[in-house]
């Protein structure tokens, strides 16, 4: 495959900038343990014999070097792990050409939900569904920006066309959106996820009242030191009461604060990491120019009075830095002689609020272009499918070779298809293909309410809202049967027409849980029903009775179906769309297929 070459052609010039990394980082790591011998050396030659001024010199550049090394050391680790990110992003692709994306950890079940319009029957969430295949968000907010750009689709034209043009900018530069997904894999968990990081921002108040704790903050430790000096230099050794009764204020200060101010610390402290991802992702976001309207409206709200959010973002992770003092074995001393607790509790605390309502923004836009990023995705694997014109007046569906994304290229069947102002019967036989189609039009439509390509040459729809009934099942604990659930979700589709707004629904195997009489007249109401100037949609069923609507109504009721072959006693499905009503049944070739007798 053309496109899996790319990425495997990718993945080998990262493996190859890692490994001249790997050997950079070899050297660094043996020129680390030289400079740590030449420091020991000095040392121990310092305890035999008097220093001379080239010794300590010497020893000074070592653990100079030394620092340095560290540093060099640290920042090609980072690209290193940085390297390992890549390269396992462009084998998910591989993976996604490959069919093999159902592995992938985050299906998004959890939003999963019997009430929803369309969620539960279009493979929208869950295992082998469409976020599953796209997602490739690592913050909190860009996976609640992806769920709900699927889940709630957007009904204004112009965001929507908004959205096209920044997909489609980001579908062409894949750097940017594979580095967006690498700088969120930072973190070992989702971004922002226990919602810690939005808690922090929001919250402004202050532990202490007033300003005198702070000015106390500021002013003892600098008596203190200030005297201590003074003294010492002076010999004033009968002062010396004076810095221990400050140095003794500031102990009892420490102690009397700890149980307050450990919490609001170890707090700001946990979310360390997410800071540094958000960061990073901004960094990635602010060095980049991009060309479309809404990635450059997304972009100038990362900027406060001409600071970068970057830089916002890094002003508090310097704070979280300073608290981490807290884990090291001179705290103690440190927080009794500057009061050190205070100063991070109030650094903290002030930059909440000036910056606090900021960062929720921007955290938001984080999320904005990595929800884009992951619908880009289509783009990186299919640059030849299209983006659908959306129609303001009407209610229809256009497309020529629609297909189903989530359906391995090389075996997906596209049809042509011509809902305007229609209802489509849909009949055929068992497997043959009537399921696939109907899911087929629904997962498109919300593509394109998305902003994002369609499976299509080409497509054009109204904004309608989609509602379906495909995957009913009774429920127990409610005591319901198949038809009486189903009888539910098509009356929740019905009323949705009193709301007089364009809609489409997709109803599959209608009526499937009772007697073919039953099932006959509910259907025909059903149709009948839904029959208004305002809806359009597809039923698919077995009952051949039910295409008979269309010669009481040409205008709108229109039969199509799926057929089947026969050859050497198997059965041939081509799932392709024909007009018409389907006269095959192949209950029997499928029964002698599995190797059930046919007793006639």
């Amino acid at each position: 495959m053309l496109f899996k070459e790319k990425y495997i052609n990718r993945i080998k010039k990262l493996e190859d900038e890692k490994a001249n990394c790997k050997k950079q980082y070899n050297i660094i790591s043996i020129l680390r343990l030289l400079s740590i011998l030449w420091v020991m050396y000095f040392v121990y030659y310092f305890i035999q014999e008097s220093p001379t001024k080239f010794a300590v010199v010497t020893s000074i550049l070592a653990i100079i070097l030394f620092m340095y090394l560290l540093n060099l050391h640290n920042s090609i680790k980072t690209k290193l792990r940085k390297y390992d990110c890549m390269i396992d992003i462009n084998k998910k692709y591989i993976k996604r050409l490959e069919g093999d994306w159902i592995e992938f950890k985050d299906n998004g079940k959890e939003e999963l939900s019997l009430d929803h319009p369309y969620g539960n029957d279009l493979d929208i969430f869950g295992e082998k569904s469409l976020f599953q295949f796209i997602n490739t968000t690592n913050t909190f907010y860009g996976r609640k920006k992806l769920v709900n750009s699927l889940k709630h689709p957007e009904k204004d034209i112009n965001k929507i066309t908004k959205r096209q043009k920044a997909i489609k900018e980001l579908g062409s530069n894949i750097e940017i959106c594979n580095r967006l997904e690498c700088e969120g894999m930072a973190s070992n968990k989702r971004a922002g996820e226990a919602s810690d990081l939005t808690k922090e921002a929001k919250d402004i108040s202050s532990l202490f009242k007033g300003n005198i704790m702070k000015i106390i903050s500021y002013i003892l430790p600098i008596c203190l030191i200030l005297s201590t000096i003074v003294i010492i230099s002076l010999n004033l050794i009968r002062y010396m009461y004076i810095p221990l009764m400050i140095f003794t204020l500031n102990l009892i200060l420490t102690f009397i604060s700890y149980s307050k101010i450990t919490p609001v610390l170890d707090s700001a402290y946990s979310i360390k990491k997410d800071i540094e991802v958000y960061s990073s992702i901004l960094s990635v976001i602010e060095e980049n120019d991009f060309e479309s309207e809404y990635l450059k409206e997304l972009k100038e709200k990362l900027t406060l009075k001409g600071t970068p959010s970057h830089v916002i973002i890094k002003k508090l992770n310097k704070i979280v830095d300073k608290i981490n003092l807290k884990y090291s074995m001179l705290y103690l001393v440190i927080n009794i002689l500057f009061l050190w607790q205070y100063h991070c509790l109030f650094s903290i605390e002030n930059w909440k609020k000036r910056y606090g309502k900021f960062s929720l923004d921007c955290f938001d836009t984080v999320g904005e272009f990595e929800s884009l990023s992951s619908l880009a995705v289509l783009l990186h694997l299919n640059p030849d499918w299209q983006f659908p014109s959306l129609e303001k007046e009407g209610v229809k569906v256009t497309a020529r070779k629609l297909g189903h994304p989530l359906i391995d290229g090389r075996k997906r069947i596209r049809n042509n298809v011509d809902m305007t102002n229609s209802i489509f019967i849909v009949t055929g036989s068992n497997m043959s293909g009537k399921t696939t189609f109907l899911r087929t039009i629904g997962i498109n439509l919300v593509l394109a309410y998305a902003g994002a390509p369609v499976c299509a040459n080409s497509m054009s729809c109204s904004i309608m809202d989609i509602l379906t009934s495909m995957r009913i099942s009774d429920d127990l604990n409610e005591g319901l049967s198949t038809f009486y659930a189903e009888l539910k979700r098509i009356k929740i589709i019905i009323d949705n027409l009193n709301n007089k707004r364009p809609m489409i629904f997709l109803i599959d195997e209608i009526f499937k849980g009772t007697n073919s009489k039953d099932r006959i007249i509910g259907a025909e109401n059903v149709v009948r029903n839904l029959d208004k100037k305002f809806a359009i949609g597809a039923i698919s069923t077995h009952d051949f009775e039910l295409c008979d609507l269309e010669s009481n109504d040409k205008n709108r009721i229109k039969n199509y179906h799926f057929s089947e072959s026969y050859k050497n006693d198997e059965i041939y499905f081509d799932y392709k769309l024909k007009k018409g009503r389907s006269d095959t049944t192949n209950a029997k070739y499928l029964m002698k297929m599995v190797g059930i007798k046919i007793v006639e």
